[in-house]
């Protein structure tokens, strides 16, 4: 009877170790059920070996099922790129309360981390002193949140193969740019970033002239196609420009842009919506638009940019509902082209230091606005001549309003354009 009695101990032993290790590594007694992930803890602060970053993401890409990597270690100095996440089902990448931080200072060039696994999650990952880019996303569906990126040269590049890629609540101090979308991007959503000291831009969308997507219908609603960029409830500090935008569609809403060194906004072609947004204290043009088309400026406040608030040229722009207070100068439209006329109404301009609105050339259409208290003119109109000819200044004016103006009635003349070499 001696060794039945001993045989119970020993199996429920077994047993009770076979549940431990599945409950920590669910795959450890054969393949995960469906929708379970596979758990790899990061606690060494190394860059190879054992409970490594590297060693997890490489034990990660080797499953068929869906992978979590958790990070314990505060500070991981990284000398080489990471590997790339390449996981089929998607890797969950996420660091604890107060650790995660990856120094890419040694390493001397490329991406720090890539995604190549769809639907992957990347949350409070911190990555400062990359020298190319810290983070590159090539699959569809990714979602990062609360990831900080500092100190490097591009903080998160989004390409044309990462449809549906979401970056929310992320921070972006010091950098070149915070997020480059690529040509060819579709259905990025930007929310609640925050853009610091960034030396170039805090988002870059720059396409290609004729390879970016098209404009979306101005009637777009929320079941309707949209820009194929959004940038939503973003705060933008003290960086050489907000945004960049050139040739893909982008929508700003309600952003905040103070202290921007240039630019706050700085569309150099295509299309964007820039609404119920708050540009201040810019150091160059606040919001600047060239050979735009299908523009929309609606709802914003500008106020206490020294320089020019608003200046389009050559753009197909509608300017509407905006309030614009203590500026240098309101509005400048500025037209080489006949063909286009710029909609300008029910806009407030009061206190400006120069004129409310200048027309330069071309017939541009303004309706409604309220021009007061500014210490220039309230509406300058100056006709274009250039060596071979020019374009008369010859605005509609439909029941604007110029009251407490240094000069009230409009003031005509000239804007010679200099002969080229």
């Amino acid at each position: 009877m001696k060794p039945f009695r001993v045989g119970i101990p020993i199996s429920v032993s077994l047993v009770l170790l076979a549940v431990a290790i599945t409950l920590r590594h669910p795959g450890a007694l054969g393949a995960p059920a469906k929708g379970e992930a596979t758990d790899f803890v990061v606690s060494s602060a190394r860059d190879t070996g054992p409970q490594t970053l590297r060693e997890a993401i490489l034990a990660a890409d080797r499953l068929s099922s869906h992978a979590r990597i958790l990070i314990t270690a505060k500070l991981i100095t990284l000398d080489t790129a990471l590997p790339p996440l390449i996981n089929p089902r998607g890797v969950d990448l996420e660091a604890a309360a107060d650790s995660g931080t990856l120094d890419a200072d040694h390493q001397p060039s490329g991406v720090v981390l890539q995604i190549n696994s769809p639907r992957s999650t990347l949350k409070g990952l911190h990555i400062v002193k990359a020298h190319g880019t810290a983070i590159l996303v090539n699959a569809p569906g990714v979602q990062l949140d609360s990831v900080v990126i500092g100190d490097s040269k591009a903080g998160i590049l989004v390409n044309a193969a990462a449809p549906g890629c979401a970056i929310r609540s992320s921070t972006f101090e010091r950098n070149e740019t915070g997020v480059i979308a690529e040509t060819g991007v579709r259905d990025l959503t930007v929310l609640a970033g925050v853009f610091r000291d960034n030396t170039r831009a805090g988002v870059w969308s720059v396409a290609a002239p004729d390879k970016g997507a098209a404009a979306p219908k101005s009637n777009t609603d929320s079941n309707g196609p949209q820009e194929p960029v959004r940038i939503i409830d973003g705060v933008f500090e003290r960086n050489a420009s907000g945004v960049v935008i050139a040739n893909q569609p982008v929508l700003l809403h309600k952003n905040r842009f103070l202290g921007s060194h240039d630019s706050a906004v700085l569309i150099l072609s295509g299309a964007a919506r820039i609404e119920d947004s708050e540009i201040r204290d810019s150091g160059g043009t606040a919001l600047s638009v060239t050979a735009g088309r299908a523009v929309h400026i609606t709802r914003n406040t500008l106020a206490d940019n020294p320089k020019i608030a608003i200046m389009v040229r050559d753009s197909d722009v509608t300017i509407e509902g905006n309030t614009l207070s203590h500026n240098g100068s309101g509005i400048v439209s500025i037209l080489f082209q006949g063909s286009l006329s710029p909609q300008i109404r029910n806009n407030q301009i009061t206190g400006t230091t120069g004129d409310g609105i200048t027309v330069i050339g071309g017939a541009p259409r303004l309706e409604r606005n309220q021009v007061l208290d500014g210490a220039g003119a309230g509406l300058r109109l100056l006709d274009v001549v250039q060596p071979n000819g020019g374009l008369k200044a010859t605005p509609t004016l439909e029941a604007n309003v110029f009251r407490g103006n240094k000069l009230d009635a409009p003031v005509r003349g000239v804007y010679k354009v200099p002969a080229g070499p």
